[in-house]
């Protein structure tokens, strides 16, 4: 569930410069567009950059959520194993891959890139 901030904005914009996506870790690159997604929640302001990729897959997990149960920023990893469909988090590591971002051993080993696949069951 995630915590509704008491005001809110959210732009696309085009990088001029490299950003890091705050989802997959991964690089935004300059001349990409990404969303910027800004708010204050618990009386802190805060700002998250979202690349595409990601952008698109948080909203392919809250396709079906209530409004309050949607994917918190910075969460959309824990989202994507928790709704326990393989090939959401396969098009997560992919995105971490295509991205430049690190992915941890666990999660390499996890997923079978010959068949877009979740090795050893879910």
């Amino acid at each position: 569930m995630c915590e509704m901030p008491s005001c809110y904005g959210h732009e696309e914009r085009k990088a001029r410069k490299a950003h890091k996506c705050c989802e997959c870790h991964g690089t935004i690159q300059p001349g990409e567009k990404y969303h910027f997604h800004h708010g204050v929640w618990n009386g802190e302001a805060s700002d998250y950059k979202v690349c595409a990729d990601c952008e698109a897959l948080r909203a392919e997990c809250d396709r079906d959520a209530r409004h309050n149960e949607c994917t918190p920023f910075e969460g959309l990893h824990d989202s994507v194993e928790g709704i326990g469909e393989p090939g959401l988090f396969v098009r997560f590591v992919e995105i971490k891959r295509r991205r430049g971002a690190t992915v941890p051993q666990w999660m390499a080993t996890r997923v079978d890139t010959d068949n877009n696949s979740i090795t050893g069951g879910w």
